[in-house]
């Protein structure tokens, strides 16, 4: 099978998750209020984001995990 299968995010959007990380790091935003700041750093769309948002918040423990995301 293919390997994306075997991670339950979405590996085309690790830029972003590393994005988020930042931010949530940076203390800028709330997490919930995340959304404008994604789309404006990447030009999406609001329901890309969204979507990509829930994903970073769903597999928060498993980006850990891979080293996408890096707790302080």
């Amino acid at each position: 099978g293919n390997n994306m299968t075997d991670k339950p995010y979405n590996e085309d959007w690790i830029e972003y998750y590393g994005y988020l990380e930042q931010l949530r790091q940076s203390g800028a935003t709330n997490m919930f209020g995340a959304t404008p700041y994604l789309r404006n750093a990447f030009q999406l769309d609001r329901h890309e984001a969204r979507d990509i948002l829930v994903s970073w918040m769903e597999n928060y423990d498993q980006l850990v995990a891979d080293g996408i995301c890096v707790r302080d």
